[in-house]
């Protein structure tokens, strides 16, 4: 599926979309479908589906082959056509970890936060506190999630929940 001309919007009423891009990305990626406008910004919306690059990608780095430079962009990213009121999941900005979550989604319209865990795996990003409390405050605070939607909830990895303090990110 290409970018299309026509862009979604999630913004109601006399509202106007921001045009700037919320999360850096590459307009070349396969896995980047098409992009949202929120009133904050550009939101790229991504694919379910892996790709041939996605699943080679993979077996590269399960051989050792450029494991220390496999992320994405930290930010926020779109499944589906997701509005204010859709869940918000997080994760880890490294690659195999956000291919695992995505291919998973199918059946949803939601917003995905990828937090800069420098491209770790949510557990062991959790430990070493990549994954944790102040980037996930600092990551809602950079993007202006409350500015999107509605809500104040976020959807954890159980392999993250050691380096996050909930009471503090509800504050």
């Amino acid at each position: 599926m290409k970018m299309s001309n026509e862009k979604t919007c999630c913004c109601s009423g006399d509202s106007c979309c921001n045009t700037e891009t919320i999360t850096l990305y590459d307009k070349n990626d396969k896995w980047v479908i098409d992009e949202i406008h929120t009133p904050k910004g550009i939101v790229p919306v991504i694919s379910t589906n892996l790709h041939f690059k996605d699943i080679l990608g993979s077996w590269k780095v399960r051989w050792g082959i450029g494991r220390m430079n496999y992320k994405i962009n930290p930010g926020l990213y779109a499944i589906g056509k997701p509005n204010h009121s859709s869940p918000v999941l997080v994760s880890a900005n490294y690659k195999l970890t956000f291919d695992s979550v995505r291919k998973e989604l199918s059946d949803l319209d939601c917003w995905i936060l990828i937090l800069d865990t420098k491209g770790i795996n949510v557990w062991c990003a959790a430990g070493k506190g990549t994954f944790g409390t102040e980037e996930i405050i600092n990551r809602i605070s950079k993007i202006k999630l409350s500015e999107i939607v509605s809500h104040r909830k976020l959807t954890m990895p159980q392999l993250g929940a050691p380096g996050v303090s909930a009471h503090e990110v509800t504050n």
